[in-house]
């Protein structure tokens, strides 16, 4: 779009070269953070609890780290280079686990490093506002094109390649500022055709049914647009800052856009040209049509505009906008929004359609948040890549495969943390405002010495005052005034 992200899939990749080249700190790091955010806790609030052996933090520990040794599970236990005592039927007990809310264990880790970290640094938006915190979701693929007794498993089709590959749509919720980009839950979502489906979800027991294991199985067999929702809940319960939820165009169809604000977050998304249609000045219409429309209109006001010499149209980064309405088909009333059309970079005689149903914001707010929605692509860019994520297990099991992953995401929020405190432009900007609130407090303090000391002078000289009688009344003067005073004027006293 208009507005450049920033991108930081140049920057992961050096931090991983560190990591892995200085092993004897990986464990130390992992520990330092965990030990800041509180890892343990965080594991026993969601289900994880020593059974024997071993402990939990120990078990995450070693699979958090194994990545940046440069090494596999299968490997390390033959070599027992960096396990020591944690065995490999310890780990797949661990990552098997029906009880452990992996979703809510990256939801609560979001909100830790938010309000300890991330909270006090806010950016400016183009208006010189403050801008807001954004959810945002989209899917990948999640390849497993050589297995095929893998649980839930699944023809799906990849839109980016055109083609169809076997393994999952990985459906993911993240939390973003515009600079850092956190995992809040996830899904591997499989198939709802059975036809498509490859493997059938093993059988459960009655007491099993109520635990995570069955309910991520469950999740992974709705609709997509159902999913979100379920994810939308994990960040609503996690008590995340969050005003934008910001998508692609999967999700821009009004049941779930009204579906979402029901839930308390406004929606910025890309619209599909479809049969869907909108209330635009009173009349039911589909997007093209309304973008027909907005064309005259604009050819209009812009004649206008140059006789009045007040043409303003090749400054702005946008074509134009319509206020519309959302059609609420299940009988409540309509949600009135905006739609801002901007031209396509990529082919330059077509356009592209965002709309947000916060119609307070302006036509560049809208098109700079949506642009926020690239954090989620370099994520997913960099789990693939750098962070091994469809080679982070061989498993058949449904719930190791989300586990796995979760590792991995919690490997990644690592690293984008590490990286924020590391290249944050903000605190720059930060420090700069501190000191120069110190060089102004300094200023006024030696402009108060000056006067005090003039003041001295011409008492001294037109009244001819003894200095005893002076200093007398000078120690006066300054034990009345404020504490701040005092210690900054101890020296003029």
């Amino acid at each position: 779009m208009y507005y450049k992200p920033i991108q930081d899939k140049e920057l992961m990749p050096n931090m991983l070269m560190d990591f892995t080249n200085n092993t004897d700190t990986i464990t130390s790091q992992v520990q330092d953070f965990s030990r800041r955010f509180k890892i343990g806790s965080i594991l026993r609030l969601c289900g994880a609890h020593k059974q024997k052996g071993i402990e939990v933090l120990k078990v995450f520990y070693y699979l958090s780290t194994l990545l940046f040794c440069g090494t596999s599970m299968n490997r390390d236990q033959k070599t027992r280079k960096h396990g020591n005592m944690v065995k490999k039927d310890t780990c797949h007990r661990f990552l098997q686990s029906m009880k452990m809310d992996w979703n809510r264990f990256l939801s609560l880790l979001a909100k830790e490093i938010i309000d300890k970290d991330l909270l006090p640094i806010r950016r400016n938006d183009c208006k010189g506002e403050q801008k807001p915190f954004f959810l945002v979701a989209d899917d990948s693929s999640y390849y497993r094109n050589r297995s095929k007794k893998v649980e839930l498993s699944a023809r799906n089709w990849d839109h980016a390649l055109r083609r169809y590959y076997k393994g999952f749509r990985m459906l993911t919720l993240v939390w973003t500022d515009g600079v850092s980009v956190l995992p809040v839950s996830f899904c591997n979502m499989s198939t709802c055709d059975q036809k498509k489906l490859l493997r059938q979800s093993k059988k459960l027991a009655a007491k099993e049914k109520e635990d995570f294991g069955f309910k991520i199985r469950r999740l992974a067999r709705q609709k997509m647009n159902d999913t979100l929702l379920d994810l939308l809940d994990v960040a609503t319960a996690a008590k995340l800052q969050a005003r934008y939820l910001l998508c692609d165009k999967w999700f821009a169809n009004p049941a779930t856009i009204f579906a979402v604000k029901a839930k308390g977050y406004d929606v910025i998304c890309m619209l599909k040209n479809s049969s869907t249609y909108y209330l635009y000045k009173g009349e039911r219409r589909k997007l093209g049509q309304i973008f027909r429309m907005c064309v005259k209109d604009e050819r209009i006001q812009r004649k206008l505009n140059r006789k009045a010499g007040k043409d303003d149209s090749k400054g702005r980064k946008f074509l134009f906008s319509a206020t519309i309405s959302l059609i609420n088909k299940d009988g409540g009333p309509n949600q009135e929004s905006k739609i801002v059309f901007v031209r396509n970079r990529n082919k330059k005689s077509e356009y592209l359609a965002i709309l947000s149903t916060d119609g307070s914001l302006s036509e560049d707010q809208i098109v700079e948040y949506y642009c926020c929605r690239w954090g989620i692509e370099t994520m997913f860019q960099t789990c693939k890549s750098f962070l091994c994520l469809q080679k982070s297990t061989q498993s058949l099991d449904y719930s190791e495969i989300h586990a796995s992953t979760a590792i991995v995401m919690f490997q990644y929020a690592m690293l984008s943390w590490l990286n924020r405190q590391n290249s944050d432009e903000l605190s720059f900007g930060e420090l700069f405002y501190q000191l120069l609130e110190d060089v102004q407090d300094a200023a006024l303090f030696h402009a108060i010495e000056l006067v005090l000391a003039l003041f001295v002078e011409t008492l001294a000289s037109e009244y001819s005052m003894p200095p005893e009688k002076l200093n007398e009344a000078m120690n006066k003067f300054l034990m009345q005034l404020p504490e701040k005073l005092k210690t900054c004027l101890d020296l003029a006293a």
